[in-house]
Parts: structure tokens; sequence; C-alpha cells
């Protein structure tokens, strides 16, 4: 990350915590533990890769699956901070 602030290297297979409620009935709340699975992005005008969402293999949901997806997968959309 060259020592820069907001800048997580993303590698398939580690571990994540979810920090926001995306689906509090199904159970993918703040807190939240998963594997990641899989990355979507988006590149800028500079031609550098932005993650606009994530698949993430969440044991402790309890909804039906997405469409597409194997069980205790979810979807996690992006989220910006301004520091």
């Amino acid at each position: 990350t060259n020592q820069r602030l907001g800048k997580i290297p993303l590698v398939l297979g580690m571990p994540v915590v979810i920090c926001q409620n995306f689906d509090v009935e199904g159970g993918v709340v703040n807190g939240s533990r998963g594997i990641l699975k899989k990355i979507r992005y988006r590149v800028n005008s500079d031609g550098n890769r932005q993650a606009i969402s994530c698949v993430v293999h969440v044991p402790d949901t309890s909804n039906e699956p997405m469409p597409n997806l194997p069980e205790h997968d979810v979807v996690v959309l992006a989220d910006t901070t301004d520091m």
C-alpha cells in the first residue's frame, strides 16, 4: 500500500469483517466474519482499479442465497470514507 491510508490489498481467500448492516434479517451485519471469494473492479480515468463489490462467504447467514450464488455467499458493496 506504500504507506497510504485507505488502501487495503484485497486477496482472494483472506478473512474479512463486515462493518455495515447489509442484511440484518439474513445475518449479514456489522461484525460478521467471512472469507473473500470474488472482487469486481472499476478502472478509473488514471487506470487504477477500484473495488466496487465483493462476494464474501459468511457461514452465519440464514436467508435464501442470491440467484447464481452458493449458500452463505453474499455480495458486499463498496463504501467510501473520507479522512
